[in-house]
């Protein structure tokens, strides 16, 4: 099956496209979304909405894995936005009739690391080591964490169902 991890941002969204199997992960690509600055938020949103919804069109891909939101309470405005990124997210989802999944992002740093309380430039050095490849930035990095707690979510789920249809 292949997916769409996606790191929530308005200045940076970085987003991974993997085949998942099991807890066999293939990165197929990474990118990342930088919409200008300059731009006032509609334009940002829509420029974030068009780009994915290419990928999905270009990988014919079957789910969304986005993270949950957190934000500290010093910075409410930050959830705010951030809130709005993952709304066009979900109604992308739902527009191409794609499985929508999200995890927190210390139980995809943990089920990559098995800590989930390390910091993006340590998820960015795993996800390095276990591809082989240089990731663009901590962006995709931490996209790419999500498909691990995708895929052993969907592994352990997939093993509940074998035992108990036995």
């Amino acid at each position: 099956m292949d997916v769409l991890a996606i790191d929530l941002g308005l200045r940076t969204c970085g987003y991974v496209i993997c085949g998942v199997s099991g807890r066999k992960i293939n990165l197929i690509k990474e990118g990342q979304i930088k919409p200008d600055p300059k731009k006032n938020l509609p334009e940002k949103l829509h420029l974030i909405y068009a780009e994915l919804k290419k990928e999905i069109i270009d990988y014919s891909l079957k789910a969304i894995i986005v993270e949950k939101l957190y934000s500290h309470y010093r910075h409410p405005t930050t959830l705010g936005v951030l809130a709005q990124v993952k709304g066009i997210i979900a109604l992308l989802a739902y527009q191409s009739e794609l499985d929508y999944f999200q995890y927190p992002p210390t139980r995809a740093r943990k089920a990559m690391l098995g800590k989930g309380n390390v910091d993006s430039k340590q998820v960015k050095k795993m996800a390095e080591n276990m591809t082989g490849k240089k990731f663009k930035s901590v962006h995709t990095a931490d996209a790419f964490s999500l498909v691990f707690a995708f895929s052993h979510t969907n592994s352990f789920k997939n093993k509940l169902f074998i035992q108990k249809n036995r």
